[in-house]
């Protein structure tokens, strides 16, 4: 009878195995996939892209380090800058992010990741972009008023390959509302990490490498590919942790810092697309409150941002 128990024990251990085994060879197929294509593919910057949403970033911690966070990034932060930093996931997490950007246009983000072998994990948010009321105008003269909402579902996984080198997928629902056109689509973007020594690590993301977006109107668009590599340094025993990134153009680039002052609190300071970025945060235990300020010429926009460990 023991014999038969540990017969099935041995078979059960297989089959995680093969599952895990499956499973990163899955990532890697598509990784390689992803990747390849965004090396190959014209990398167009901000201001070309369908859906502007796509590049406005999520995290008041990330936006206060300059918005770099390719290689900064931890655990669910990963869902929108790399999904590679879903392979560092310790414990299950949950993020809440808002923002107004400008008078009645409002930024929501909530996503929630969980490891699910010791290899990585998975994660899946939702980014939210929303402008009520909007005036609609013809030759001057007030007609009516229209909404306009952009969303984006994310859907992603990440996986150490060895103890230095992760690398995720995610994949993105997308939908938008002008006026009364409609459109939907969706988009996939890939990234790695890895860890060059206790100091340095470099990350590298393939950004809607693979995506349309499909109109009402009749109008189909390939979104541009954007492809972002990025370094972080951790000094002074962790306690400085400095980032910093840009595209292929050297357009879309930003770099900062995040200082940790006794145990709680924590002071960031970047730059990003010629705005000043600044912010601070407050851990207690797993539980984390973040804000941050970026300025611009209509002033400034402000994001708070609540992440929680369980």
């Amino acid at each position: 009878m023991s014999e038969s128990i540990e017969g099935r024990d041995c078979n059960m251990g297989g089959l995680l195995h093969n599952g895990v085994k499956g499973w990163l060879i899955t990532i890697l197929a598509v990784l390689c996939l992803v990747v390849t294509c965004g090396m190959c593919g014209k990398a167009k910057e901000s201001g070309g892209e369908p859906l502007p949403i796509l590049r406005f970033g999520t995290t008041a911690r990330i936006w206060g380090m300059g918005n770099a966070g390719v290689a900064a990034a931890r655990g669910v932060e990963g869902l929108y800058y790399n999904p590679a930093a879903l392979s560092d996931l310790s414990r299950p997490e949950l993020s809440i992010s808002h923002s107004a950007l400008f008078s009645d246009t409002d930024l929501n983000f909530i996503a929630a990741a969980l490891p699910i072998t010791e290899q990585g994990g998975i994660g899946a948010g939702l980014l939210l972009l929303s402008s009520p009321g909007i005036p609609g105008t013809s030759e001057d003269a007030l007609e009516d008023y229209f909404d306009y909402l952009q969303a984006v579902a994310y859907v992603g996984t990440g996986t150490r390959i060895n103890e230095q080198l992760g690398a995720g997928v995610t994949v993105k629902g997308l939908f938008g509302r002008l006026d009364d056109a409609t459109c939907r689509g969706y988009a996939l973007e890939g990234g790695l990490r890895y860890k060059l020594n206790q100091v340095l690590t470099l990350g590298i993301l393939g950004r809607d490498v693979v995506g349309r977006l499909d109109w009402t109107t009749g109008l189909t668009e390939n979104l541009p590919t954007q492809v972002l590599a990025g370094v972080e340094a951790s000094l002074w025993d962790g306690r400085l942790q400095v980032a910093a990134q840009t595209d292929t153009t050297f357009k879309d680039r930003g770099f900062g810092a995040e200082y940790i002052i006794g145990e709680q609190i924590r002071v960031r300071g970047g730059y990003t697309k010629e705005s000043l970025t600044a912010g601070v945060g407050l851990g207690v235990g797993s539980i984390h409150l973040d804000y941050s300020w970026v300025g611009h010429e209509l002033g400034g926009t402000h994001r708070i941002s609540f992440m929680v460990g369980f």
